[in-house]
């Protein structure tokens, strides 16, 4: 019996993932080529009368404007077209239910995917069967029933831990159409992500911050025997993830700026338990002028390391067309270091013998052979370099300190020991 191997939160995960489904990206792009229809939506029919109304009434004002018996009425075309004006913008100047306009969107990360339909219920129902049915019969795999489910765009969906919708502001704002000015609505039917309304609490819990309902912090026990730096690293690194995780969503900062508040009192409470304190003085101890701050003394430097606040997130530029573009990782892995193409050489440094094996020699730092007298440390002090590539030989005699000073450039003879090491077992044999 032929066994299958599931990998579940693998990195090769999406790898394999994309070649499975790589047959259902082929389905949905002839799916939305036999979906789609039309070119644009139609007009509104009562949108078109409020339109038609408001030109005419325009028309008559531009007659009757300058006549100073005609005063009142232009008062009153102004005011009728402010009331019309108002009833057009509350409907949508296409109409939505256009049966000959329709439009199919398909997106996929790994094993989850979205589909997005311009069309009525039955269509999204149909498309789903559809999907369904080659998901189960060509790739022979099957669908969580409970996380599959149709939904009004303005309701939104989950997808990559993203709450998916659709947003129609309010904000009319005044443009300039044709001679005259007049006015419009912001923003229609525009999709948006957002951040889930249940997530910052369930990171708070799992994160073992506190109480998310009543922002009540506690400290963190397991962190006592870590030292300062560490402990707020650790709290770094949680909360920056999670902030640039959704640093797309709308509104980013402000739904995360409650969890950010339970975190930051929960880092001083963890800092004050270590060191048997108050909170306010931990405060004031981490206070700085651009925020709250350590400073490590060191021996040769001082290192300042920031408690991350959510005004340090920038979010990146949605309209940014290079977003979405994969990193040339092509320069880290096809570069080779000097340090590659130095082994590579297959040649001892030192005594410069090819046979190998070789390995490399390493020294903490360089002042262990800024002033040395050996000869292999003047030449690591010559390239300023912490590593030697030498030979099996040439590397044990320096382990034991009698790596020969003088002759270590002769040629060797093939199959022998090198000439720098030949001459030092000829004096131990004699």
């Amino acid at each position: 019996m032929p066994k299958v191997c599931t990998i579940v939160g693998g990195v090769v995960s999406p790898i394999l993932a994309n070649i499975v489904l790589h047959e259902l990206d082929l389905f949905m792009k002839d799916l939305k080529g036999r979906f789609d229809e039309g070119k644009y939506r139609r007009k509104s029919p009562p949108y078109a009368s409020y339109n038609e109304y408001i030109r005419r009434l325009r028309k008559k004002w531009d007659t009757l404007k300058g006549k100073e018996e005609a005063a009142p009425l232009l008062q009153g075309i102004k005011q009728e077209i402010r009331r019309v004006d108002r009833l057009r913008k509350s409907i949508p100047s296409r109409d939505p239910f256009d049966d000959g306009y329709k439009r199919l969107y398909y997106c996929r990360y790994a094993d989850d995917f979205c589909i997005g339909i311009i069309g009525s219920y039955a269509d999204a129902e149909r498309v789903r069967q559809e999907v369904k049915h080659f998901i189960e019969n060509s790739l022979k795999l099957t669908i969580a029933e409970e996380k599959s489910h149709i939904r009004h765009s303005k309701e939104g969906a989950r997808f990559l831990g993203y709450w998916v919708k659709t947003y129609s502001g309010d904000r009319v704002i005044k443009v300039k159409c044709g001679p005259r000015h007049t006015t419009r609505k912001s923003v229609c039917e525009r999709i948006q992500v957002h951040i889930p309304p249940d997530k910052p609490q369930q990171f708070c819990v799992s994160k073992k911050y506190g109480n998310y309902d009543t922002m009540k912090a506690i400290h963190k026990r397991e962190f006592a025997q870590l030292s300062d730096a560490e402990i707020i690293l650790a709290y770094n690194g949680e909360l920056r993830g999670l902030a640039n995780y959704y640093a797309l969503a709308v509104g980013a900062k402000g739904k995360l700026n409650k969890l950010a508040r339970i975190q930051r009192v929960s880092l001083f409470k963890t800092l004050a338990n270590k060191h048997k304190t108050s909170v306010n003085k931990i405060a004031k101890r981490l206070k700085r002028d651009d925020g709250y701050a350590l400073i490590v003394k060191g021996e040769h430097q001082t290192r300042t390391i920031r408690v991350f606040l959510l005004k340090d997130l920038k979010p990146p530029d949605a309209n940014n067309p290079r977003l979405d573009t994969m990193f040339n990782s092509l320069t880290l892995t096809l570069n080779r270091s000097e340090l590659i193409r130095r082994l590579n050489a297959q040649k001892c440094e030192y005594c410069e013998s090819t046979e190998g094996p070789f390995e490399v020699h390493h020294i903490r730092k360089m002042k262990d052979v800024a002033q040395g007298k050996a000869l292999w440390q003047k030449m690591m002090a010559a390239r300023n370099r912490k590593t030697l590539i030498l030979c099996l030989h040439c590397h044990q005699r320096l382990h034991a300190g009698t790596l020969p000073e003088k002759e270590y450039r002769k040629k060797f003879v093939k199959g022998e020991p090198c000439a720098a090491t030949s001459r030092q077992h000829g004096s131990e044999r004699g």
